[in-house]
């Protein structure tokens, strides 16, 4: 009979196939064999044998773009990350956020209907009669600021999560890592003292997205209030507000802010990016517009100077690979990531990770001249074996902490082939063997979909 444990484990499997969208470094097996390996109990025996993975496959440091910055993350293999998505939901089955909270509310919350529903909220609060302005409040560096004594102290802790957090935070010094749907859980319940502050002082005016707040006020004293308020409810967490982004705004520049709705036809949406290069119109266009000639020319120059656009340009060039327009912007793409000089090698992990597994989806395209039609893409190292994220034996299984898995359509040579024993919901994400890292890479960690979303706010 199923234990209590592998029943959880099939029960998160929706949740975490969508956080696979998010990763931070994609990877060709679209993590085939651990979704499998998840929806049949087979992932790993009982919640004790999490330490111990984690203890095998230590996270290695990744530079990532966030807005106009760079940020140094710890990268967990998604192994790793799967069994602390499964311990966070267990840990947080009767925790309920406040009405007001809108992401990573529950198990099964989906990022862009939550963050339509914010911007339809924060929409109404900026039209709320008396209370016309909103005060901003967001917390200085949260995610690495948060203390291990007061993450181990929160009310929801269990026994078994804080034993492998212990465990996450001897290895990466941090005790939430960013970018992880299992940090972004525990990040936004342990805010949850905060939001009953925000509530006292605004009744149900205001709207949290992470770590920020918007409240509706009446003038400045009212925000100042609210904004003193809160910063003594975060002392006792040991985290602070933000001088720099905690501001009082005024309803225009909220609407046509973070709330401005920016859907519509995605050519049009495209033509009013570059007209005002607004990088949300950007976002929405990407991963939305038909293939043309000219957003593929206009696409490597855009990418330089915006990098956090990678991961929808890698979405967009998946549609448009086997156009020779296309194909030259991946080369383009591809030539920019392994460029080397003063702080480029920092960098490359993030864009070839990107750009690789779409020459694995597309292993033909390649740069051609006008007038000709796409010939073979220029050959590729040889694959390298499987790494982090379980072993493979001789007959191409997986296992995880000693437990053997074996996937439906996992071929001897430990490749992904597409078969009809393979479950309809994962099927899509499997692909061909992606090529070995390139000079400077750290070992591939098994784990996101082909052609991930970025992290920035999406409408």
């Amino acid at each position: 009979m199923p234990s209590r444990w592998h029943e959880d484990c099939r029960l998160c499997l929706p949740s975490f196939r969508e956080g696979l969208r998010t990763e931070w470094l994609p990877d060709a097996f679209g993590a085939a064999d651990l979704l499998a390996a998840l929806s049949v109990g087979r992932f790993l025996a009982s919640p004790a044998d999490v330490p111990a993975l984690i203890t095998r496959t230590p996270p290695h440091r990744f530079t990532v773009p966030v807005g106009e910055r760079t940020r140094e993350v710890p990268l967990l293999p998604p192994p790793v990350n799967a069994a602390l998505h499964v311990l966070t939901e267990r840990a947080l089955r009767g925790h309920r956020p406040h009405p007001c909270v809108h992401n990573a509310t529950r198990t099964d919350w989906r990022y862009r209907a939550a963050y339509r529903a914010r911007s339809e909220s924060l929409t109404a609060l900026a039209s709320d009669g008396p209370r016309r302005l909103l005060q901003h409040l967001d917390i200085e560096n949260f995610g690495p600021a948060v203390r291990w004594g007061v993450l181990l102290g929160a009310p929801w802790m269990t026994d078994e999560l804080a034993h492998s957090l212990r465990t996450v935070h001897r290895h990466t010094g941090q005790c939430l890592v960013h970018g992880a749907s299992w940090s972004t859980r525990l990040g936004s319940a342990l805010l949850a003292p905060v939001d009953d502050v925000v509530a006292r002082q605004a009744g149900d005016s205001w709207a949290r997205w992470s770590d920020g707040w918007h409240v509706a006020v009446r003038d400045a004293h009212e925000g100042e209030r609210v904004r003193q308020a809160v910063t003594e409810a975060l002392t006792p967490l040991g985290l602070r507000l933000s001088e720099r982004k905690t501001v009082l705004l005024a309803p225009a520049a909220v609407t046509g802010g973070v709330a401005a709705n920016v859907a519509g036809p995605a050519d049009e949406v495209w033509r009013l990016a570059t007209l005002h290069d607004d990088v949300r119109r950007y976002r929405y266009a990407l991963v939305r517009v038909a293939p043309a000639p000219d957003i593929s020319t206009a696409l490597p120059a855009l990418v330089r100077g915006r990098p956090a656009l990678l991961p929808r340009a890698a979405h967009y060039l998946d549609g448009a690979a086997t156009t020779p327009e296309g194909a030259r912007a991946f080369t383009e793409l591809l030539r920019w990531a392994s460029e080397e000089g003063p702080g480029h090698g920092r960098n490359t992990p993030f864009r070839c990770g990107r750009l690789l597994v779409l020459a694995a989806r597309h292993p033909r395209p390649r740069a051609t001249g006008p007038g000709t039609r796409p010939g073979p893409m220029p050959r590729l190292p040889p694959a390298a074996p499987a790494r982090a994220g379980g072993t493979r034996g001789r007959d191409g299984a997986r296992s995880w902490g000693g437990r053997r898995s074996t996937s439906p359509g996992t071929r001897l040579d430990g490749a992904r082939s597409v078969g009809r024993g393979q479950p309809a919901a994962d099927r899509h994400l499997s692909m061909s063997r992606l090529a070995g890292p390139l000079p400077g890479l750290p070992p591939r960690a098994p784990g996101s979909r082909p052609v991930p979303d970025d992290r920035t706010p999406r409408p």
